[in-house]
Protein backbone atom coordinates (compact mmCIF):
# COMPACT_ATOMS: atom_id res chain seq x y z
CA UNK A 1 0.00 0.00 0.00
CA UNK A 2 1.30 3.45 -0.90
CA UNK A 3 1.66 6.05 1.84
CA UNK A 4 -0.83 8.89 1.72
CA UNK A 5 0.35 11.93 -0.17
CA UNK A 6 0.08 15.21 1.72
CA UNK A 7 -2.86 17.32 0.66
CA UNK A 8 -1.90 20.53 -1.10
CA UNK A 9 -2.68 23.62 0.97
CA UNK A 10 -6.00 25.18 0.11
CA UNK A 11 -6.04 28.49 -1.70
CA UNK A 12 -8.42 29.90 0.91
CA UNK A 13 -5.97 29.11 3.70
CA UNK A 14 -3.06 30.75 1.89
CA UNK A 15 -5.18 33.80 1.05
CA UNK A 16 -6.42 34.16 4.66
CA UNK A 17 -2.86 33.90 5.96
CA UNK A 18 -1.77 36.56 3.46
CA UNK A 19 -4.50 38.94 4.60
CA UNK A 20 -3.63 38.35 8.27
CA UNK A 21 0.08 38.91 7.58
CA UNK A 22 -0.55 42.14 5.68
CA UNK A 23 -2.90 43.46 8.40
CA UNK A 24 -0.42 42.67 11.18
CA UNK A 25 2.45 44.25 9.23
CA UNK A 26 0.48 47.42 8.46
CA UNK A 27 -0.73 47.67 12.06
CA UNK A 28 2.93 47.59 13.12
CA UNK A 29 3.66 50.27 10.52
CA UNK A 30 6.54 48.55 8.73
CA UNK A 31 7.24 47.85 5.08
CA UNK A 32 7.63 44.40 3.56
CA UNK A 33 11.34 45.15 3.35
CA UNK A 34 11.54 45.90 7.08
CA UNK A 35 9.53 42.78 7.92
CA UNK A 36 11.79 40.62 5.77
CA UNK A 37 14.81 42.07 7.59
CA UNK A 38 13.27 41.49 11.04
CA UNK A 39 12.21 37.92 10.16
CA UNK A 40 15.54 37.17 8.45
CA UNK A 41 13.88 36.06 5.24
CA UNK A 42 13.78 37.22 1.65
CA UNK A 43 11.64 40.15 0.55
CA UNK A 44 10.17 38.05 -2.25
CA UNK A 45 9.03 35.44 0.31
CA UNK A 46 7.18 38.07 2.35
CA UNK A 47 5.54 39.38 -0.81
CA UNK A 48 4.43 35.91 -1.96
CA UNK A 49 3.04 35.14 1.50
CA UNK A 50 1.03 38.37 1.58
CA UNK A 51 -0.32 37.72 -1.91
CA UNK A 52 -1.54 34.31 -0.78
CA UNK A 53 0.47 32.41 -3.37
CA UNK A 54 2.75 30.73 -0.86
CA UNK A 55 2.17 28.96 2.45
CA UNK A 56 4.74 29.38 5.25
CA UNK A 57 6.59 26.49 6.84
CA UNK A 58 6.33 26.30 10.61
CA UNK A 59 9.75 27.91 11.15
CA UNK A 60 8.79 30.81 8.86
CA UNK A 61 5.50 31.19 10.71
CA UNK A 62 7.34 31.43 14.04
CA UNK A 63 9.81 33.97 12.62
CA UNK A 64 6.95 36.14 11.38
CA UNK A 65 5.16 35.94 14.74
CA UNK A 66 8.34 37.12 16.48
CA UNK A 67 9.14 39.80 13.91
CA UNK A 68 5.62 41.23 14.09
CA UNK A 69 5.32 40.94 17.88
CA UNK A 70 1.93 39.22 17.57
CA UNK A 71 0.53 35.95 18.88
CA UNK A 72 0.28 32.90 16.63
CA UNK A 73 -3.51 33.20 16.95
CA UNK A 74 -3.47 36.68 15.44
CA UNK A 75 -1.50 35.51 12.43
CA UNK A 76 -3.67 32.42 11.99
CA UNK A 77 -7.03 34.11 12.66
CA UNK A 78 -9.83 32.60 10.62
CA UNK A 79 -7.81 29.51 9.69
CA UNK A 80 -8.93 26.24 11.18
CA UNK A 81 -8.73 22.61 10.26
CA UNK A 82 -11.73 20.37 10.55
CA UNK A 83 -11.30 16.60 10.38
CA UNK A 84 -13.14 14.85 7.58
CA UNK A 85 -14.96 12.60 10.04
CA UNK A 86 -15.10 12.68 13.80
CA UNK A 87 -15.36 9.15 15.16
CA UNK A 88 -15.11 9.81 18.90
CA UNK A 89 -14.15 12.62 21.18
CA UNK A 90 -11.14 11.56 23.26
CA UNK A 91 -12.06 11.04 26.87
CA UNK A 92 -15.83 11.00 26.59
CA UNK A 93 -18.77 9.51 24.80
CA UNK A 94 -22.04 11.22 24.13
CA UNK A 95 -24.85 8.90 25.20
CA UNK A 96 -28.43 10.09 25.02
CA UNK A 97 -30.45 9.72 28.19
CA UNK A 98 -32.79 6.74 28.14
CA UNK A 99 -35.05 6.41 31.20
CA UNK A 100 -35.94 2.79 30.38
CA UNK A 101 -32.26 1.85 30.16
CA UNK A 102 -31.49 3.67 33.42
CA UNK A 103 -34.31 1.78 35.18
CA UNK A 104 -33.10 -1.53 33.77
CA UNK A 105 -29.50 -0.87 34.89
CA UNK A 106 -30.71 0.16 38.37
CA UNK A 107 -32.76 -3.05 38.64
CA UNK A 108 -29.79 -5.18 37.61
CA UNK A 109 -27.52 -3.47 40.12
CA UNK A 110 -29.94 -3.92 42.99
CA UNK A 111 -30.55 -7.58 42.08
CA UNK A 112 -26.86 -8.51 41.95
CA UNK A 113 -26.03 -10.27 45.27
CA UNK A 114 -22.97 -8.91 47.08
CA UNK A 115 -21.96 -6.78 44.17
CA UNK A 116 -19.99 -3.73 45.16
CA UNK A 117 -19.55 -4.96 48.73
CA UNK A 118 -16.36 -6.35 50.14
CA UNK A 119 -16.48 -9.08 52.71
CA UNK A 120 -14.58 -8.38 55.90
CA UNK A 121 -12.08 -10.97 57.02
Amino acid sequence: MRPKQPMPPSDEMKERFGVNLRECRKRLGVSQHELSFRAEMGLNSVSLLELGTKQPRIDTFIRLVGALGVTPNELAAGIQWMPAEVVATPGRFDVPEDPELAAEVAALRSAAPGRGRRSKR
